[in-house]
């Protein structure tokens, strides 16, 4: 009678060492897959270039903390022409202002005739060179960033821009659409643009508008800023208790006038900031306007965008 409990715990305890083989090996197995990059719905990474995937035969690949893609695609993307060496191993890219060059197992590139340290050397894997992104993405002056959550590399490239008289030129990061002959609708943010003097829009719905107003007009004559102001208000059809902030500040030299309110005349709430400033002849309103969500990260662009901003009346 006492052999039965004696083979019970016998075969429990064969069970139990199985099943810690059984996870050993699964682990193992796991762990093998990964470190071979099998995993790829977990370890793949994403590159975004103006809120436009770019695509690689190859997937990009991360060594030493640092992400590396083909080069082709990227440097075609960035609008960079290029140069291969084929007997020296050396990329060379350019465009108008930039040369950059690298050479494969080489930390050291030159970038418009100076020298810079790769955090890792260009190097070919599986017949493709695979070149640090963050590098040549600065080398452009565009920006970049990396989303953890979503593995993406985020890239958003310089472009310069300026209003239809002339007088303000600045610059701004990311894809922009000109909206200036754009008729009244969601792609405007349900405000009228016309008679803008610069109408452009993020693709994240963010707009930013530029009004020019003679100081000679009938409606105009003799007002003071705040008057002004006051009567873009009007026309905005600004209420006082959307306003959430209104100051003084000044903007390219001149004295301004800031105010920061709730629009509600688009499908979901905008917070609007909103500068007007006058020179000898004329009067100037400024105005980005955004989706509730975004206003953090578009305030902080907007500040960008004017600390770039250059304004000349001729």
């Amino acid at each position: 009678m006492k052999r039965i409990p004696v083979l019970l715990i016998f075969l429990m305890l064969f069970i139990a060492s199985e099943n810690v083989k059984a996870n050993e090996i699964l682990l193992h197995i796991e762990n093998n897959l990964l470190a071979r990059g099998d995993k790829s719905e977990e370890t793949e990474i994403k590159v975004i270039l103006d809120a436009n995937p770019v695509s690689f035969s190859a997937p990009p690949i991360i060594t030493n903390s640092t992400s590396l893609v083909q080069f082709r695609p990227i440097f075609e993307r960035l609008g960079l022409q290029i140069r291969w060496d084929e007997q020296n191993q050396i990329i060379i890219g350019q465009k108008e202002g930039t040369q950059i060059q690298l050479q494969i197992g080489n930390p050291d590139a030159i970038v418009n005739g100076k020298a810079v340290v790769l955090p890792v050397p260009p190097t070919i894997v599986d017949g493709n060179t695979f070149i640090p992104i963050r590098f040549i993405s600065e080398s452009v002056d565009a920006k970049v960033e990396w989303d953890e959550k979503s593995r993406t590399v985020i890239i958003e490239s310089k472009r310069q821009y300026a209003s239809k008289d002339g007088k303000f030129h600045f610059t701004a990061y990311g894809l922009w659409k000109n909206i200036a002959d754009i008729t009244k609708s969601v792609d405007t943010g349900q405000m009228d643009v016309s008679g803008a003097q610069l109408a452009i829009r993020y693709f994240k719905y963010t707009v930013l508008l530029i009004y020019s107003d003679p100081k000679t007009a009938d409606s105009l004559k003799n007002l003071k800023l705040a008057e002004y102001l006051e009567h873009v208000k009007k026309g905005r059809n600004i209420a006082k208790k959307e306003i959430i902030e209104e100051k003084q500040t000044k903007i390219l030299g001149f004295d301004a006038i800031q105010i920061k309110y709730v629009n509600r005349n688009d499908w979901d709430k905008r917070i609007d900031t909103l500068l007007v400033f006058e020179s000898n002849s004329h009067f100037y309103t400024i105005l980005n306007s955004s989706y509730e969500d975004t206003y953090q990260s578009s305030s902080k662009q907007f500040q960008e965008l004017l600390d770039s901003m250059t304004f000349r009346e001729t």
